[in-house]
């Protein structure tokens, strides 16, 4: 299993396997593997029952099959017994009509009906009624049957049949029941067929006649005993194309598939004379006996209950035509091997392919299984393994389906802690709205921004100063409640806390995502003034509070930067760098030698050409550290005016 596993194992990135030590999800599939190998080979009851349940549903999709021409039924049905019913209240009753119009029906007219069946062609005819003992209608009757049995010896199979009964003490026995008068009059018990049928089950199929005859008894210790179907067979040179005894019966439709004539048609001289079926019966096996309503007294099939003389009917030809019904493969191992296939075809085809990939070969093979299973079943006649392989597709289909989803959960997460340090709520949603476009940010790449940088004027003198009056206390709350502000102000405004340096506040904006360079460059003046407002208001609070007032200079710089996760395997941090944010720290330092607290470069300043909203001034070139003269701005927000009175005129 392990070297299975090995060849299965895919690559990192493909979710099923990691390398190195197994995840839950390892451990499922192998799970998954082995109930698909022992069910398909070694198939629980309740399982069987849902197997039998597919494999009927297949039988009805597969439809209706046209049996052969050579197996025909002659019946005595309800017209025949509504016939003889009608003669019956007649005054004069001929005398093929006697006894006609009620079950059981007189002996000799099963002979009659034989007879006039062999002399018009037909190659053999199994009567489906078990003659025991003398006949209820006289002696008449045994001698009129035997005598015209014996003008056609070895072409009439008589059924016999197998009787089961249970002791006292519970002891089984069987019986056979055969027609003992007319053994000789048709060639010995060579002609003699059991009528026994293994009818289906929820769990089980139903099983060609021999497999009771060859199968059960012997099993049961008692003689072997040819069903009737094989004995008809038998007798017209015929030999089974199929291991019978092994076979399912593969029903060709409902009630009345086979061709079939009502037994008064053939006992009506008139009618039988000009019958257009008579010459198509040259050369046919004929199975002569009784229908019985339909319902619960008939033999269940995927095309509904059937008489068990067109269930003899579907017996002879299945084995005439060799296509009765078997599983494949029929040893369990291999069974367990052809339903895994279709699972390993998914772990071994799937291992660097994404979830719709893999979903989607789940998919087609699903389909291609169902079709497989289809062709063979009407091509082959066999039973492909379908109800677990299928089972087992779905289920991995659901693995791979719910690793994906707790994976995605997991980067979901993992991402949403590394942004949710930096960016406000709404940007996170956004970012996280697109899990791959977050991949590419934290690994790496250029965007034009604009950088802020604000630091506290004389604050490493107040640092000093507390410190050595021990009240670092106070001055540490306050610096967190400064910071505090100021990162709110900063997310109002769509930008990114980059990081604090001591007091000095690094925001970013158009990082990780931009509305637009101009827009951004406008929202980070904004967000500086902003800044000023909001330290204005906590300025006026500790005067209250009897605290020191504190002041800022807030610097921006726009261009490119390389945006990403930088650091080591131990911290990382997602940031920005480049010139740009070299230039927006040293325009904050500028704040110290101008009379503004928010200056910035030139590049801002164009951005902000087209922005009614703020006022920008240029405050001539300054030096700035190891750049030199660098011409240097700074805004201020324009005050709406107030609109102009409305004049209303004189009248």
């Amino acid at each position: 299993m392990m070297s299975l596993l090995a060849a299965l194992t895919p690559a990192p990135q493909a979710g099923l396997f990691v390398m190195g030590r197994p995840r839950t999800i390892n451990v499922l599939v192998v799970v998954l593997l082995a109930w698909v190998g022992v069910t398909s080979g070694w198939p629980g009851p309740r399982w069987r029952v849902w197997e039998r349940g597919l494999e009927d549903q297949l039988v009805r999709l597969r439809g209706p099959r046209r049996p052969p021409a050579g197996v025909v039924l002659v019946t005595v049905d309800d017209a025949t017994l509504q016939q003889g019913d009608w003669f019956e209240g007649e005054r004069r009753i001929p005398d093929w009509a006697r006894g006609m119009g009620s079950l059981p029906w007189p002996r000799a007219a099963y002979g009659r009906v034989a007879e006039k069946l062999l002399q018009a062609g037909a190659r053999d005819v199994a009567i489906n009624v078990v003659f025991e003992g003398p006949s209820g209608k006289g002696a008449a009757d045994d001698d009129d049957l035997e005598l015209r049995l014996r003008r056609y010896p070895g072409r009439v199979a008589l059924a016999a049949e197998m009787l089961e009964s249970t002791d006292t003490q519970g002891a089984g026995s069987l019986t056979l029941v055969r027609p003992e008068r007319f053994l000789k009059a048709i060639g010995g018990a060579g002609s003699l067929g059991l009528t026994n049928i293994l009818t289906g089950s929820s769990s089980e199929p139903s099983l060609h006649p021999e497999a009771y005859g060859s199968g059960v008894l012997v099993a049961r210790g008692a003689e072997r005993q040819p069903s009737l179907s094989s004995t008809l067979l038998r007798l017209g040179g015929h030999r089974s194309r199929q291991n019978d005894r092994l076979t399912a019966l593969n029903f060709y439709g409902p009630e009345g598939t086979f061709r079939r004539l009502p037994a008064w048609e053939v006992l009506d001289p008139e009618r039988w004379r000009n019958h257009p079926l008579r010459a198509s019966l040259a050369g046919s096996m004929v199975l002569l006996g009784p229908v019985v309503a339909q319902g619960t007294e008939g033999y269940p099939t995927p095309f509904g209950s059937l008489s068990g003389l067109e269930v003899l009917a579907t017996a002879t030809a299945n084995s005439l035509q060799g296509d009765g019904l078997q599983p494949w493969p029929r040893r369990a191992p291999a069974r367990a091997l052809v339903a895994l296939v279709p699972l390993l075809i998914v772990l071994l085809a799937a291992r660097r392919a994404g979830l719709r990939g893999r979903l989607g070969l789940v998919a087609l093979l699903l389909g291609l299984q169902f079709g497989a299973a289809m062709v063979v079943l009407e091509q082959a006649h066999r039973w492909l393994p379908l109800l677990t392989p299928a089972t087992g597709l779905v289920l991995l289909g659901l693995l791979y389906g719910g690793d994906a989803y707790l994976r995605e959960g997991q980067e979901r997460r993992r991402l949403r802690r590394t942004f949710e340090r930096y960016v406000a709520p709404g940007v996170v949603a956004e970012i996280l709205s697109d899990p791959q476009s977050a991949q590419g940010i934290l690994r790496g790449r250029l965007l034009e921004v604009t950088v802020l940088m604000s630091d506290i004027k004389g604050f490493t003198v107040l640092t000093k100063q507390r410190s050595s009056e021990g009240q670092s206390e106070l001055h540490v709350r306050q610096l967190n409640e400064y910071l505090g502000t100021m990162v709110e102000v900063v997310m109002a405004h769509g930008g990114t806390i980059d990081k604090f340096i001591g007091d000095a506040v690094m925001a970013v904006f158009g990082s990780p995502v931009s509305r637009g360079v101009a827009e951004e460059a406008r929202q980070a003046v904004r967000c500086a003034l902003a800044m000023r407002q909001a330290l204005g208001r906590l300025n006026e609070d500790w005067r209250r509070r009897g605290i020191a007032t504190i002041d800022n200079g807030v610097g921006l710089a726009s261009g490119q930067v390389m945006v990403g996760q930088i650091g080591s395997p131990r911290r990382m941090e997602f940031t920005v760098i480049g010139d740009t944010v070299n230039l927006a720290a040293r325009l904050e330092s500028v704040t110290r030698q101008v009379e503004a607290a928010v200056v910035f470069d030139a590049a801002t300043a164009a951005l902000l050409a087209d922005d009614a909203g703020l006022a920008v001034s240029s405050l001539g070139p300054q030096t700035v550290k190891s750049l030199g003269a660098v011409e240097v701005f700074t805004a201020s927000a324009v005050e709406a005016a107030a609109p102009a009175p409305r004049l209303q005129a004189s009248r």
